[in-house]
């Protein structure tokens, strides 16, 4: 790729990583103010954020395998578009539910397939950044701790629905911002 497109794509990933913040930022709020009975309407707007959101993501992805691919492989590659894929899957299930193409119940099921190969990417980009530096290793021991706190939201939710399930689910939004805030400066430094 020519070196010139190569900085330009990371720049771009980077400063898309930060709109991903204000949008999820977004999302969070919209969905608290759904489940907090501030009324339905909430409910397609947080659909449209997420999306938003996970388009962000797009850019970002791109720009970790053109930093890491050569280093981390083929398998890396494969990994990376599939994780594509599934942003946009996740995307186009939220607005199909927006706009009443699909039920809730089937972007339940475009979500899940859609986030499968984005969690791998993260567990593989947590791998990259431990071993070749690339996202920085701080961006790796953040992802991780999304991760982390994406199990412990699960099991919380599960367990103790409520009160228990917000204070966790804020938690991890933070999380997710504070890695997306460290994987943005990272793709702006290296560009």
């Amino acid at each position: 790729m020519d070196p010139e497109l190569s900085i330009g794509l990371v720049r771009a990933a980077g400063y898309s990583t930060y709109a991903a913040i204000a949008t999820l930022i977004v999302a969070a709020i919209t969905i608290a103010l759904f489940f907090g009975g501030a009324g339905q309407f909430w409910g397609p707007v947080n659909d449209i954020f997420v999306s938003l959101t996970v388009l962000l993501l797009v850019l970002p992805v791109l720009a970790v395998l053109l930093l890491a691919g050569d280093q981390a492989g083929w398998w890396f590659s494969v990994l990376s578009w599939l994780t594509i894929a599934g942003l946009l899957l996740v995307a186009a299930g939220q607005l199909l539910l927006v706009v009443g193409v699909i039920s809730l119940n089937a972007s339940f099921l475009t979500g899940g397939i859609g986030i499968t190969p984005v969690l791998l990417w993260a567990l593989a980009t947590i791998w990259t950044a431990w071993t070749f530096g690339v996202p920085s290793m701080m961006v790796g021991f953040l992802l991780a701790a999304v991760l982390v706190m994406s199990a412990l939201t699960t099991a919380v939710s599960l367990a103790l629905p409520g009160v228990a399930t917000g204070i966790v689910s804020a938690v991890l939004t933070l999380a997710v911002c504070a890695w997306m805030a460290a994987l943005g400066s990272d793709l702006l430094g290296r560009a």
